[in-house]
């Protein structure tokens, strides 16, 4: 990934963080759909420079930037973040394209979606279901397991097919080099790495 555009929330006392990335990551993902290929993925990935995970309070943090990379400028003009960002301008800074500063790289990373875990119900339903048992026998079996939870930091979105609301879980894994590929449709990948500097 060679060239980047860097996306910062701006601090505002009426409107919670939370709420603009929900506005700011939905044109994100719809800029991606609109450059997908026939098998959904895309060449762009995401970065967000000040994730941090506190791992005694089980938090994590996306902070307030997020950056959009590409293999070359002409990719990221035609993702035309501007446009996608023009009713959010009171509210983020988008920086123009810029090369990445190759001597300021520190490594390179995933970031991916990570799948929630199951409540508790979902997974009495699981097991009923797998060992053909009824819904009382599984729950009485699962009754002293704790519930699981999903530490990772997210961001609320609403399904553009069905309306429904859900949590985009982003998890972040330290690799030991680049390795080129594609994205989903909302900048993510197990395997595509993007680069790392301050």
């Amino acid at each position: 990934m060679q060239f980047y555009q860097e996306i910062t929330l701006l601090p505002d006392v009426e409107i919670s963080p939370y709420f603009l990335w929900t506005k700011v990551y939905t044109q994100i993902h719809l800029a991606f759909v609109m450059q997908k290929d026939v098998e959904q993925k895309v060449k762009y990935g995401v970065s967000f420079p000040q994730y941090r995970m506190v791992g005694d309070k089980q938090v994590g943090f996306l902070g307030f930037k997020v950056r959009v990379f590409a293999e070359s400028e002409a990719e990221l003009q035609a993702l035309s973040l501007a446009t996608w960002l023009v009713r959010l301008t009171d509210y983020v800074h988008l920086n123009n394209i810029r090369t990445v500063p190759q001597d300021r790289i520190t490594g390179y990373v995933c970031y991916y979606r990570v799948m929630p875990k199951k409540s508790l119900e979902q997974r009495i339903e699981h097991q009923a279901k797998r060992h053909g048992v009824s819904l009382e026998e599984a729950r009485a079996h699962l009754q002293n397991c704790p519930e699981e939870k999903t530490v990772a930091p997210f961001i609320q979105l609403n399904s553009l097919n069905s309306g429904h609301a859900f949590r985009l879980y982003i998890g972040k894994q330290a690799m030991p080099q680049a390795q080129q590929g594609v994205f989903g449709l909302y900048g993510l990948s197990r395997v595509a790495t993007v680069p790392e500097f301050a």
